[in-house]
């Protein structure tokens, strides 16, 4: 035996011993078969995979697709123009009625 592999003693009655049997009658699996086939299917509806984290960044980075072509680089003169729309710099002179 490796030290991947393990040895399972594992000691079924009842119903479970008889659920057992009949699943290796009708699969014509064996003992070891029927435990690995089992353990994969609680395996794969158990445990989410891990999201590769490259592929996770990629789906965020430029996700929008939306904008000027030069934002990287204008970024501040982009956002400056944005709030100024929203929240003016400068007083205005004017009639205040």
């Amino acid at each position: 035996m490796t030290s991947s592999e393990i040895r399972i003693n594992a000691r079924l009655t009842g119903e479970d011993a008889r659920r057992f049997r009949e699943l290796q009658q009708r699969e014509g699996a064996s003992a070891s078969d029927l435990l690995r086939d089992a353990l994969r299917e609680y395996h794969a509806a158990r445990v989410r995979p891990r999201a590769d984290a490259a592929r996770l960044l990629a789906s965020f980075v430029g996700a929008a697709g939306e904008g000027p072509a030069d934002l990287s680089s204008r970024y501040k003169d982009y956002l400056s123009d944005a709030l100024e729309t929203k929240l003016p710099l400068r007083v205005q002179d004017g009639d205040p009625t």
